[in-house]
């Protein structure tokens, strides 16, 4: 795969477990990739299916994975966890999902849908009152506190499950997914963690998994053998009192027992989140181990349940390794179909190296807490994208910069026909793409960097690289419209007495590159780059000392919340010494000096013989001698610094239609 994975054999036969068949109840899915459960946010107010919604899973469909499961479902209006959320609390609900199981069905692929109730991890402006959950405990992340479920109260949600179940089959789902995992309602029940419930529906063990294999035995009661069923679990809520993997195993063993025809092993509730999608911080196939265990219990007692394996899975070979030991029978392909909704198909085919990679930054996941679904990689993500249409007139394109608005431009631009010339500076393109895969752990934003010059080398875009055009040279082309998208410069740091003179400075990338030891190295900017400069400077032994000092309350702001966290563990277990609320106020031979957010003398640290200036970027000034020509457009940073997401999407949006 591309930048990700190639291999010398083409096509399936290259990863021939991944490519092989598996009888799921009354389904045999083509091969063993799964796209999970991920909702991408894209149902309307009533909860209903829109054509967003339609094509987002319809699209993976044909992109070849054996399964789809869509985004949570809520069975009732009280179990909804955002206003974006699909239901089937109701009939009216069912003409929509049953467009899409026919289209589905048509394309020869299978979908489940997820039923879920959030339970206590919402809030009552979502949820249309006071939450519920198996105990009065708040999440301590959503805060609003729950009151517990009635005798009553229950039935009456286990039997929405159901009916929620029965109108996925009418729509013709091929089976439902009931969500027992990260936290939500049915979780809150199994977990002695959220279930302090001392009568039949708590207590013990027996207590708590009673609601999980009630709605399983009440939904098959109503659905028959052949409609299949399918619950994720957390095997391990990496919470003190919560799941444990032998504690899933059991549950799992259980819920077989009761009617279960597959079991998805995941992890996490809302309070560990940030290892629930693991971000690029975290190992691939995060969470196989688990899946491992409680298949392994599972055929120890004599059960032959399909079980799913999910946590950051991108690569065929690791799949294929995880499969053909025997620890799991399906694996997730989740924010990577996000990333590429055509990846089985290109890898069946041979074409695994066009395969667009995820680089796991969990932009993903906070798109969908805002609005509906954004990826970094992927433009069209979360939007049906109408064909291009050709120019009316096909006309002469300069691009001058070739990082990812400038790429992106330059190919949508170059398939609806025009005649594109990109010109770059650099010898390589990727632009800030490049920069971003040198901190730790970032390697997957070097694989896209490559997969995006491979696309650029593969059109009919002219490519000139380590060509530096000026603002006259530009101004000089006979161009019909020039695109400048040569990215952003330093922003210049405030005056503060010593900086510069007495102590060196450096910008981050310089910074990464230099071999040079100090012995105190102050990173000015506390921002996602500050952040990551740090962490890769205080891994080497020749940095024996570094401070990382931000003006704002918290550092890594600007980040998806899931990898700041993951970021500032990371700079903890570094010993980076964090001052926020910081302003850096002189630097002497002999001393660093802060100040707080009022100006009152701070913290006093030893000298310093380095200072990383992390304190952002500006769009360059010197091409804005262009701006009053018309046929310039800037893009990307050049127009606006803001992330590679915003950059990929105006330079595909730019493209499309220029």
């Amino acid at each position: 795969m591309s930048a990700v994975e190639v291999t010398g054999t083409s096509g399936a036969q290259a990863w021939p477990t991944l490519f092989s068949p598996l009888v799921v109840g009354a389904c045999t899915l083509p091969n063993r990739i799964v796209m999970p459960a991920m909702d991408p946010s894209l149902a309307d107010a009533q909860g209903h299916v829109t054509p967003a919604y339609h094509h987002h899973f319809l699209e993976r469909v044909l992109g070849g994975a054996g399964l789809v499961v869509t985004g949570n479902v809520a069975v009732t209006p009280r179990g909804r966890l955002s206003p974006w959320m699909a239901m089937l609390a109701d009939d009216e609900a069912i003409p929509g999902f049953a467009r899409l199981c026919a289209d589905v069905r048509t394309a020869g692929g299978h979908l489940f849908i997820q039923l879920s109730h959030a339970g206590r991890q919402t809030v009552s402006q979502f949820a249309g009152g006071q939450p519920v959950s198996a105990s009065a405990i708040p999440c301590p992340v959503m805060r609003d506190p729950p009151r517990a479920l009635e005798e009553d109260e229950i039935e009456a949600t286990i039997d929405a499950f159901a009916s929620a179940a029965a109108r996925a089959q009418l729509a013709g789902a091929h089976g439902v997914e009931l969500h027992m995992a990260h936290g939500y309602l049915v979780c809150q029940f199994l977990s002695p963690y959220s279930n302090h419930r001392t009568d039949a529906w708590g207590g013990d063990e027996a207590g708590r998994v009673r609601f999980a294999t009630e709605i399983v035995r009440r939904i098959r009661a109503r659905v028959g053998a052949d409609f299949v069923v399918q619950c994720r679990l957390s095997a391990d809520e990496r919470v003190d009192g919560g799941i444990t993997p032998p504690l899933c195993a059991r549950q799992a063993e259980a819920l077989v027992h009761a009617g279960a025809d597959v079991i998805s092993v995941s992890a996490c509730n809302y309070e560990s989140y940030r290892y629930n999608m693991p971000a690029y911080y975290l190992p691939e196939a995060t969470y196989a181990d688990l899946a491992a265990g409680v298949r392994t219990h599972l055929r120890s007692v004599g059960l032959t349940t399909p079980v799913v394996a999910v946590g950051r899975f991108r690569r065929p070979s690791l799949a294929e390794s995880v499969l053909a030991s025997g620890g799991a029978d399906l694996i997730a392909f989740g924010r990577a179909l996000i990333a590429d909704a055509a990846l089985p198909r290109k890898l069946a085919t041979g074409a695994g190296a066009r395969v667009r990679p995820c680089v796991a930054c969990n932009r993903c996941a906070e798109s969908v807490t805002q609005g509906p679904l954004r990826c970094l990689v992927n433009p069209e993500a979360g939007t049906p994208p109408a064909a291009p249409t050709a120019p009316p007139t096909r006309r002469r394109i300069l691009v001058v910069g070739g990082g990812p608005a400038g790429i992106m431009a330059a190919l949508e631009a170059s398939r609806r026909g025009h005649r594109v010339e990109l010109h770059d500076s650099a010898s390589v393109a990727g632009g800030k793409v490049r920069a971003s895969a040198l901190p730790p752990e970032k390697q997957a934003f070097g694989e896209l960097a490559s997969w995006l010059a491979a696309e650029l080398a593969d059109s009919a875009v002219e490519v000139h690289l380590g060509s530096t055009l000026s603002p006259e040279a530009v101004r000089a082309h006979p161009a019909d419209a020039v695109i400048v998208a040569v990215g952003a410069v330093p922003a210049p740091p405030p005056p503060i007495p010593g900086v510069g003179d007495v102590v060196a400075t450096v910008h981050p990338v310089d910074a990464l590159e230099s071999p040079t030891p100090h012995r105190h190295i102050v990173v000015l900017g506390g921002g996602p780059e500050g952040c990551e400069v740090a962490d890769a400077l205080a891994a080497r032994p020749e940095h024996p000392r570094v401070t990382l000092v931000e003006q704002r309350p918290k550092v890594g702001l600007g980040l998806p919340s899931s990898v700041r966290w993951l970021l500032q563990e990371r700079l903890a277990a570094a010993g980076i010494h964090v001052f926020t609320q910081r302003t850096l106020a002189r630097c002497t031979a002999s001393e660093v000096a802060l100040t707080d957010r009022r100006g009152r003398p701070a913290e006093v640290l030893p000298a310093a013989d380095l200072i990383v200036l992390a304190v952002g970027v500006r769009a360059p000034t010197t091409w804005g001698v262009l701006r009053d020509d018309p046929r310039v457009t800037f893009v990307g940073d050049a127009d606006s610094p803001a992330t590679i997401l915003e950059a990929v999407a105006a330079g595909y949006k730019l493209g499309r239609s220029i």
